[in-house]
């Protein structure tokens, strides 16, 4: 008998029932391929847009480096400008622009300004259509990218302005500044690829307020030069013109080096790798869980095929089919199963790929290529689906080859397969656990040693053994798994109208713990990994605000104590907390020297409910003092200085033998120049009423005062920015660095933990179809069963809740062993990873995440069972007893 006959009868018996395995290949490669298309895509836009912004050069020399400063003009040395035209002097070079670089702003009516966007002269070594307007031809005239018409909204006519901000080095404390400004009109707008920039004629930068910074030098050759030729001279050039400078301007120009733009184009795609690996990795981390999954949802097919078709099998035995026509069959069932699923992946990819480039193009980033199908995308796809569904059809294979042909002579169905666990099994499967776990507890608690004995990085190692201890637990969830789920099934039929059906569910789980363990480890797969990410996150982000309270106890201050204030603060959603403090103004003096500020006078509850840490009040002889009193030139150096502050006053006030030493520690959330005390730091006389009117040269007021602000719990990055023009609208001396930082973090974290659970949920998908198709296929064994069940009395309704219970108990089991290893798992991998050694990483679990988690398996889970006891509910007695 030849293989092909015994491959459709196969067929024939699966049915429908291969359809959700193949839905589960499909799902598992369209998520590959669209990665795949997705990091396509990204490098074809990165490529066209590097080489558009090198088009109209033969020869690039990148000037950035080059930062030679004049300190008496406050200007750039520019000794690109002179290289560029020795350049020019070469035979076969037609032009050397050396390009510099500036900023130009929106501002507004109010004076407030846009962030800038990077202007450049314009020049003929670069290539770029006018789509509207015409080229700039007066000195305040400026074409801008259509990247900055599409991304800042802007049109011809709208005026840009170039400002630079003037201290005079004479100004007192608290000074404003001269504001210099030069207005530009866009007069044209040129097609260019990448981010928003606009391009002046050489006066228009020489107009521009501020020194300008060398960019790049651009070469165009003459038609006849040799390229590679003219490349050598200008490399030769570029020392000899370093002859006679200083030496560091010597070295940053001797080390610039001559590309020609295919040579630029490969180096910023070198730089631009990073971005590509992320995508890279991503794809084929979390395809590769979805595969692994969709492998066990094939296998657990598989051998719920085999195990239901045994008197088919057995039969083609009795007639002449060998074992290794069985075995082939079987093989080349799922590599039948492989090609169609990975084919309708491929489709599925490259649509979903095409869809999110639509979506990008539209929204985000207008220049990126579309996503469209290549030869490597379709083969890796259609190639995973083959070795996926072969390989896991292998053991179910094996399983087919062994059937006797005596088994004809037995009623179909299932044999209660042993619940027995092999000793071989056992032993691999504890080594595996211990071995792995034991080396992700080792990377955790060994990360921040000081004589790390770890080989390999920490994260690596937990990674790897991660890995490993998971697979152990897999061998091990035959021993764990249908225990629970018959527990649960026990526990539930304690309630009121389960009785009967939840035992009965647990138990059937239970008999059949090869399927209840396929199945359910499918399910434990997902819920771990989004456990894992969820506690990770959670527990990441208490770290990082942990650390971010010690560096910014309070979020934000401002040299400010006034009734306004405080009103704007109590009506603004971005303000948690507020309170105040009086200072008075003292001259600090230090081992560098000396400067004029204010010394705030503050106590525990001054901090009560605005710092994120407790005891942050200075003690007796101690300070709280500005880090720019550290900067270069200032009034001290080192971490603890010893301060003395001075009150202000004269002669017979005895203001100097009022001053104070404290010993100080920096504070990086203070304004510039601020000094916290406490009462008891002040001599006795002023401690006793340092708040009233005539208490001498320590005379505390709110003039002098600051106020301490805690942000509002959820603000997001871009709300915290808000916090500088409400504060501005009082003082220019206010600090919101811990705010801007406290929010980006969380906003990160977040955003990181969405991205993650949506990849994650293509695995969960996964899964959720492995339960389902399970338990549609178990129908076929529980038929006899279902209808000796009604015919004793037991209602449609009942037998269709028998098979969601037994789903629902899955999930249950799923879910406890995957939220215990996703609470383990999740600490230790934030562990690995803050290799601090002052950092304590505590656990933080989120509840009402992992509830959520929870609810949303279990419904899936339901959701899965649906058709199934549908199926099984309608089960006629007769019909089911009747069958053999």
């Amino acid at each position: 008998m030849s293989g092909s006959p015994v491959l459709r009868v196969n067929l024939r018996s699966a049915g429908k029932k291969l359809v959700a395995a193949g839905a589960a290949v499909a799902i598992s490669v369209a998520f590959i391929v669209a990665g795949i298309l997705m990091l396509d895509s990204f490098t074809r836009g990165l490529t066209q847009q590097i080489e558009a912004e090198a088009a109209g050069s033969d020869l690039i020399i990148d000037t950035m480096q080059l930062s030679a400063w004049d300190e008496d003009t406050e200007e750039y040395l520019r000794d690109d400008i002179e290289l560029a035209e020795a350049i020019e002097e070469l035979d076969g070079v037609a032009v050397a622009d050396a390009i510099g670089s500036g900023y130009l702003s929106e501002v507004s009516a109010d004076g407030s300004s846009t962030i800038g966007f990077e202007v450049g002269e314009q020049s003929e070594t670069r290539v770029g259509e006018i789509s509207q307007g015409h080229q700039a031809q007066a000195e305040d005239e400026v074409v801008v990218s259509s990247a900055a018409v599409e991304g800042r909204g802007l049109q011809l006519g709208d005026t840009l302005t170039a400002q630079n901000f003037v201290y005079e080095d004479d100004a007192g404390e608290g000074a404003e500044p001269t504001v210099e400004e030069e207005d530009y009109t866009v007069v044209g707008v040129v097609d260019t690829q990448g981010a928003p920039r606009g391009f002046l004629t050489a006066e228009g930068m020489d107009r521009i307020p501020f020194s300008t910074s060398p960019a790049e030098i651009r070469v165009q050759l003459d038609p006849s030069a040799d390229a590679a030729q003219v490349q050598a001279q200008i490399q030769e050039l570029i020392p000899e013109q370093a002859e006679g400078l200083e030496s560091q301007r010597a070295a940053e120009l001797s080390g610039l080096e001559v590309q020609t733009t295919e040579e630029i184009v490969d180096a910023r795609m070198a730089e631009q790798a990073g971005s590509a690996n992320v995508l890279a990795y991503l794809a084929i981390g979390f395809g590769s869980i979805s595969v692994f999954v969709s492998g066990l949802v094939i296998s657990n097919t598989f051998q719920v095929l085999v195990a239901s078709r045994q008197r088919t099998l057995a039969l083609l035995r009795a007639i002449g089919a060998t074992a290794t026509q069985l075995k082939r069959a079987t093989l080349l069932e799922g590599a039948l199963l492989g090609l169609i699923g990975g084919a309708a992946g491929v489709v599925l990819g490259a649509g979903a790929a095409l869809g999110f480039s639509l979506i990008a193009r539209a929204s985000f980033a207008p220049d990126l290529p579309l996503a469209t199908p290549t030869v490597l995308a379709t083969v890796i796809g259609l190639g995973l689906g083959l070795v996926v569904t072969v390989l896991s059809a292998l053991l179910p294979a094996i399983k087919a080859g062994r059937v006797s042909p005596m088994a004809a002579l037995r009623p179909a169905g299932l044999t209660p397969a042993s619940a027995r666990l092999s000793k071989s099994r056992l032993v691999i499967g504890l080594l595996l656990t211990l071995i792995g776990f034991g080396a992700v507890l080792a990377a955790a608690l060994l990360a921040t040693a000081e004589d790390d004995p770890l080989v390999l990085p920490a994260p690596l190692v937990g990674v790897a053994g991660a890995m490993i201890g998971f697979i152990g637990v897999l061998l091990l969830a035959r021993l764990i798994v249908p225990p629970l789920a018959a527990h649960g099934g026990r526990l539930l039929g304690l309630l009121p109208g389960l009785r009967v059906n939840a035992p009965l569910a647990g138990q059937n789980a239970r008999q059949v713990p090869g399927r209840t363990t396929a199945t359910a480890s499918a399910l434990l797969v997902g819920v771990t990994l989004v456990g894992t990410m969820m506690v990770g996150a959670s527990t990441a982000q208490t770290v990082l605000y942990d650390e971010l309270a010690e560096q910014y106890p309070v979020e934000a201050s401002i040299g400010v104590m006034d009734e306004d204030l405080d009103a704007d603060l109590e009506a603004s959603s971005l303000v948690g907390a507020h309170s105040s403090a009086p200072g008075a103004p003292v001259t600090i003096t230090g081992s560098r020297g000396s400067t004029e500020s204010q010394a705030v006078l503050v106590d525990e509850d001054t901090f009560a409910e605005v710092a994120r840490t407790e005891g942050l009040a200075p003690g007796p002889g101690e300070a709280i003092v500005s880090p720019q009193l550290n900067a270069e030139g200032m009034v001290f150096e080192g971490e603890q200085p010893e301060l003395e502050l001075t009150p202000y006053g004269t002669g017979s006030s005895r203001a100097g033998e009022q001053a104070v030493t404290v010993q100080a520690r920096a504070a990086a959330w203070l304004p510039a120049g601020m000094v916290l005390i406490s009462a008891g730091s002040l001599p006795e006389e002023a401690r006793m009423q340092p708040l009233a009117e005539d208490a001498g040269p320590w005379t505390f007021t709110a003039e002098q005062g600051i106020t301490l602000v805690r942000t509002a719990d959820g603000i997001s990055s871009a709300e915290s920015y808000g916090l500088a023009p409400l504060f501005q609208d009082h003082t220019e001396e206010f600090n919101d660095s811990g705010a801007v930082m406290r929010a980006s973090f969380g906003e990160t974290i977040d955003m990181v933990l969405l991205i993650v659970l949506v990849l994650l949920g293509a695995s969960v998908l996964v899964a959720v179809i492995g339960v389902s198709n399970t338990l549609s296929l178990s129908v076929l064994e529980r038929r006899r069963e279902a209808a000796l069940l009604r015919a004793v009395g037991m209602n449609r309704r009942s037998v269709g809740q028998m098979i969601t219970i037994e789903a629902l108990l899955l999930a249950g089991a799923a879910l406890l062993i995957g939220t215990g290893l996703s609470v383990f798992l999740g600490w230790a991998g934030v562990a690995s990873m803050a290799a601090v050694p002052d950092w304590t990483v505590t656990v933080d679990v989120p509840w009402l995440r992992l509830a959520m988690l929870w609810g949303i398996t279990l419904l899936a889970a339901a959701l899965a069972a649906l058709l199934p006891a549908r199926a099984l509910s309608r089960v006629e007695p007769a019909a089911g007893l009747s069958e053999d």
